[in-house]
């Protein structure tokens, strides 16, 4: 018995010790994502990268109050995309964004082809804006796409 064979049997035969998680791969997430429609909303675009096992966010403001970039965020929480499967492709990501006036919570999901991103965003100063949620829907831009 090898070394390594032998250290299987005794995970095998200890309940107690949790297996690894699988990795989740978060390529699948990775692209340039383009608004669906030409209206105004919070966000206009954003780009998803990767750096081995982290992803990486980007997000471009499409109308005042939001910044025309956000800058590069890491996710802060990866989720695979399959409840009841061992499916490990990433299909959802949370990471936060700190401004001056505001906090924002980023959560994005993939669902049938688009990427569905939801914000909440929380005004630190009373003024003329509440706090707010949005929804918005991006497709993933090919290659060359200038839409």
């Amino acid at each position: 018995m090898t070394a390594s064979t032998a250290r299987l049997a005794e995970r095998w035969d200890r309940p107690d010790l949790n297996p690894p998680r699988p990795r989740i791969a978060v390529e699948t997430l990775a692209g340039s994502w383009k608004k669906t429609n030409d209206k105004q909303q919070w966000i206009d675009s954003l780009i998803v990268d990767t750096e081995g096992d982290e992803l990486y966010v980007t997000i471009f403001g499409s109308a005042p109050p939001s910044p025309p970039s956000w800058g590069r965020k890491r996710a802060e929480v990866l989720y695979s995309g399959g409840i009841g499967t061992g499916d490990t492709r990433a299909g959802a990501f949370t990471t936060h964004y700190r401004f001056d006036d505001f906090d924002v919570e980023v959560q994005a999901n993939l669902n049938l082809g688009l990427l569905v991103v939801a914000t909440f965003v929380t005004f630190r100063h009373s003024g003329p804006l509440s706090d707010r949620f949005t929804r918005e829907f991006f497709y993933r831009a090919v290659d060359g796409d200038q839409s």
